[in-house]
């Protein structure tokens, strides 16, 4: 029994390896790869898989961190970019204060999608708690 479950273990700790390396970028559709390349130019990515049907390139660009999401046929879904809390629309800041008072925010995100919206995610820490904070440009919470 103690085999079995050291082996287990063992077997956890390399799928988790695997999955922690990313994509091999082999394995990514040329058109994906295209698509990434023409909306970010010069930026090289690490790429993963988001679902079955979508691709998700991590890489830096300007110096920040982001991550863009492409369909497998090279449309592109969205992209997620990190920002300063300095950078967060006002009104947005006001909600997360409103709803959270107190909640210290440690890292937000910037995503555009392929529809023209444009939503922030914040990190937040409140009552000892780490949660995320979706938000839309005007300060409404989606999630």
């Amino acid at each position: 029994m103690k085999k079995l479950i050291m082996m287990s273990a063992l077997f956890a700790a390399i799928g988790l390896a695997a999955c922690a390396q990313g994509l091999d970028a082999s394995k990514v559709p040329a058109a994906v790869k295209t698509a990434f390349a023409k909306k970010f130019p010069g930026a090289t990515a690490e790429w993963g898989k988001e679902n079955s049907k979508e691709y998700e390139a991590e890489f830096k660009l300007n110096g920040k961190s982001m991550s863009a999401n492409f369909l497998t046929d090279g449309s592109w879904v969205e992209t997620e970019a990190e920002i300063s809390a300095a950078e967060l629309p006002v009104a947005v800041k006001s909600a997360v204060e409103k709803k959270y008072p107190g909640a210290v925010i440690s890292k937000v995100f910037k995503i555009d999608n392929s529809k023209g919206e444009q939503t922030f995610e914040a990190e937040i820490k409140t009552g000892g708690k780490k949660k995320e904070v979706v938000l839309k440009a005007d300060g409404t919470i989606i999630k």
